[in-house]
């Protein structure tokens, strides 16, 4: 019998602050992601309801290839939208995560100057290209401890790509109203609650997809900390692939349905199930038989993988604790299809030493009734929506 995440509600979505939100709905959100293109549309007013959602797979043969996978996803939306039961043609899009770079920059102000320009001028020394060329945005970290200068979190673009996106918008006869990041997106879904109050205290979010790792580090609403870590669920498939020299897919299956992630812990009792991982450090565990835990196929090593993606989010850590020395993170939030896989979540957990909850941000949303839906089942768990939802809880800004 296969063991499902434990999914829990992580308190309701904000309240969209905007007045032309309230008075126009909910635009629809679009997610050119890697395992899939996404389609949202939100309707209700205090309490957003979900009215429609359709989902296009990538073929397993275009996700190592970005730019054949981006072409066929922009050629496919207007045929996803006209086949879907949605109701505006109003329309905000994610920036492909592979699209954006994410940075942390601290920064001397000089007068009359934006943090903008300032940034896009480290951005394109850095990446090698003229700053006219990058459309930034930038996120003030504040109270960070950075030696009298500004931290800040850049999110940049080509403006050649921006301009892309918004003619796939309107080739599908949309109206672009919307253009945001993965990180804006994934702070406005997941929004740390205790008992439906807001929580202030410091949570580290894990968005894991298909082929990278979104790291947001959170005080209450604030965003002090974003990075994308180029490891996914790709990533451990490929692995497999290397040790039984098997495709993709069936690489994705044996992944799916591994208990076991490293050999030698079989005999090692798996302990507390999310959420609540890891067990206290007090507590003492009695060795379960190893029969108990024996892994059912393939016997497939993933430590390599793990060790990369928890050292990479390591390192997340470090940083934000120079910038707030003596405050401590405690818990981790998982989103993205690889956190439906509770093996991969309670391994992560342990070796950062934090509780754990794996969250489905679409059990947040209201249902007036049977939602029409096309490749996607509202009926299981969804965490991997929760960039598409948050895209649709941004205030428009076009």
């Amino acid at each position: 019998m296969k063991r499902k995440p434990k999914i829990k509600k992580q308190g309701t979505p904000a309240r969209s602050g905007s007045r032309s939100m309230r008075l126009n709905g909910y635009p629809l959100s679009i997610d050119f992601g890697v395992g899939s293109l996404k389609v949202l549309q939100l309707s209700g007013s205090d309490q957003p309801m979900i009215s429609a959602a359709s989902q296009l797979t990538t073929p397993d043969d275009l996700l190592a290839s970005p730019a054949k996978r981006l072409l066929f996803q922009m050629e496919a939306l207007p045929k996803l939208i006209s086949s879907g039961k949605f109701k505006t043609n109003r329309a905000v899009c994610m920036i492909p995560v592979g699209q954006m770079v994410c940075k942390h920059f601290q920064i001397n102000p000089i007068e009359g100057v934006s943090l903008e320009e300032l940034a896009g001028g480290h951005l394109a020394t850095q990446i090698g290209c003229d700053p006219s060329a990058l459309l930034v945005r930038c996120e003030v970290v504040e109270g960070a401890k950075s030696g009298g200068k500004r931290e800040v979190i850049a999110y940049a673009a080509s403006r050649e790509f921006v301009g892309r996106l918004m003619g796939t918008l309107k080739s599908a006869k949309l109206e672009p109203v919307g253009i945001h990041n993965d990180f804006e997106a994934l702070a406005r879904a997941i929004r740390p609650r205790v008992n439906g109050v807001e929580d202030s205290k410091p949570v580290l979010v894990l968005d894991m997809g298909c082929s990278t790792t979104n790291v947001l580090i959170m005080h209450g609403e604030r965003t002090v900390f974003a990075r994308s870590i180029e490891h996914g669920a790709m990533h451990f498939d490929d692995s497999i692939c290397l040790q039984l020299r098997c495709t993709m897919l069936e690489a994705r299956e044996i992944r799916q349905s591994l208990k076991v992630l490293v050999p030698e812990q079989a005999s090692v009792a798996v302990g507390q199930s999310m959420p609540g991982m890891p067990p206290p450090e007090d507590a003492v565990e009695e060795p379960k038989p190893v029969s108990v835990l024996r892994p059912v196929g393939p016997k497939v090593d993933l430590r390599e993988s793990l060790e990369i993606m928890t050292d990479e989010v390591s390192m997340c850590l470090r940083y934000h604790r120079s910038l707030f020395p003596g405050t401590p993170i405690g818990r981790v939030i998982f989103v993205g299809g690889l956190s439906k896989q509770v093996s991969v979540c309670e391994h992560i957990a342990r070796k950062l030493n934090m509780s754990a909850q794996s969250v489905d941000p679409l059990a947040c949303l209201g249902r007036a009734g049977r939602v029409p839906t096309s490749g996607v089942d509202l009926t299981d768990a969804q965490p991997g929506w929760a960039s598409v939802v948050g895209g649709a809880l941004i205030p428009t800004d076009l």
